[in-house]
C-alpha cells in the first residue's frame, strides 16, 4: 500500500536492537543481497520460508515426524525388541555378562527412540529427556554420529543373539531386527557426509573471500551487535550470496543444531520446550548462530552434520 508522499510502507522502518521491525522487500528473482531480506511480517510470523515469499511457512518450526525421523524411530524400536528378547534368554540361561550387555542395547535403543519418537511429544518426561540428550550426548543428535551409533548397536545386537541364542528362529529374527539398523545407519552416515560436504565447501567459500566480521553484520538484520547472530534466513543469505550454497530448511536445522555452542538453544531442545508447553513462537524467534559461534565455524573445520 503507498503511504503519503509515494513512499512505501516498508521504507526506512528502523530496527531496534534485537528488535523485529520489518525488513524490506526481497530484490527481484528472490535472492538475497545486502540488508534486504524476505520480509520477516511482525511477531506472528517472523520466518517467511523462502526467497519467493510464501507466506505463512516457519522455518524455525521443527517436526519430528519426518520420514528421517520415522526410520530412526523404527530403528531403535528394532534394537529395542532384540535387546528385550535377548536380554530375557540370556537371564534364564544365566548369562548374566551378556544378559548385562543386552540391558544396555536396551536402554540406549530406548534413548534413540525418545528422540525421533511421533508418540507422546507433549508428555513432560519425553521432552524433558530430549533435552537431556541433546545437552550431553550431542554426538547421537547428529545424523552422522546418530547413523554410527545404530551400525554399531545393530552389530553388537547382531553378534550378541548370534553367539547366544542357538535357536533357528533366534537366529533368523536377529537377521531381521539388526538388518534395518545396520542399514539405515549407512544409508544416512553417506546422506550426513554429503550434507556435511556441502557445508564445509561454504565455510571454506566464506573463510577464503575474508572479511567475515563485516559480512557478519551486513546479514545480521534481526538480531544486530556482537550479542545478536543470524537467523536461519539471514545464514541462508549469507552462504548464498558468497559462494552460492542454498540449503533447505531441514538442511539448516540440522546445520544450528552442529553450530550452536549452548545446547539449550539447539533446534532439537528448543523443540522440546516448545512441545512441553504448547507450541511457542518466542522460542522459534530467538533460534539464531551467535556471532562468535559463526566465527569460530569458519575460522575453523570441518563440522560433521
Amino acid at each position: 500500500m503507498a503511504m503519503p508522499g509515494g513512499r512505501s510502507q516498508y521504507d526506512q522502518q528502523p530496527l531496534m536492537q534485537g528488535g523485529y521491525g520489518q525488513q524490506g522487500p526481497p530484490p527481484s528473482g528472490g535472492n538475497f543481497s545486502g540488508g534486504g531480506y524476505p520480509q520477516q511480517g511482525g511477531y506472528g510470523n517472523p520466518y517467511n520460508a523462502s526467497a519467493a515469499g510464501q507466506a505463512g511457512n516457519q522455518i524455525m518450526k521443527m517436526s519430528s515426524n519426518t520420514e528421517m525421523n520415522v526410520v530412526f524411530f523404527a530403528a531403535a524400536c528394532c534394537i529395542m525388541i532384540g535387546a528385550f528378547l535377548g536380554c530375557v534368554s540370556t537371564f534364564f540361561s544365566m548369562q548374566m555378562v551378556d544378559c548385562m550387555g543386552m540391558i544396555y542395547l536396551l536402554i540406549f535403543g530406548g534413548l534413540l527412540a525418545v528422540l525421533d519418537t511421533p508418540f507422546f511429544k507433549t508428555i513432560k518426561g519425553i521432552t524433558e529427556l530430549k533435552m537431556y540428550i541433546s545437552k550431553y550426548v550431542q554426538f547421537v543428535t547428529r545424523v552422522t554420529g546418530k547413523s554410527i551409533t545404530f551400525i554399531f548397536l545393530g552389530s553388537l545386537l547382531f553378534v550378541s543373539l548370534w553367539e547366544n541364542i542357538d535357536s533357528t528362529v533366534s537366529r533368523v529374527m536377529a537377521v531381521l531386527l539388526c538388518l534395518l539398523p545396520v542399514g539405515t545407519g549407512i544409508c544416512f552416515v553417506v546422506i550426513g557426509l554429503v550434507k556435511s560436504s556441502k557445508l564445509e565447501k561454504a565455510r571454506n567459500q566464506l573463510a577464503a573471500m575474508g572479511q567475515i566480521e563485516q559480512r557478519y553484520e551486513q546479514y545480521a538484520q534481526t538480531y544486530r551487535g556482537p550479542q545478536g547472530g543470524l537467523t536461519m534466513a539471514e545464514f541462508n543469505g549469507l552462504t548464498m550470496e558468497n559462494g552460492g550454497f542454498k540449503f533447505e530448511n531441514a538442511d539448516l536445522k540440522l546445520i544450528f543444531n552442529a553450530l550452536l555452542s549452548n545446547p539449550t538453544w539447539r533446534p532439537s531442545a528448543m523443540a522440546a520446550q516448545a512441545t512441553q508447553g504448547g507450541f511457542n513462537q518466542n522460542q522459534d524467534e530467538q533460534m539464531k548462530i551467535p556471532r562468535q559461534d559463526l566465527l569460530d565455524w569458519v575460522r575453523g573445520g570441518m563440522v560433521f552434520l
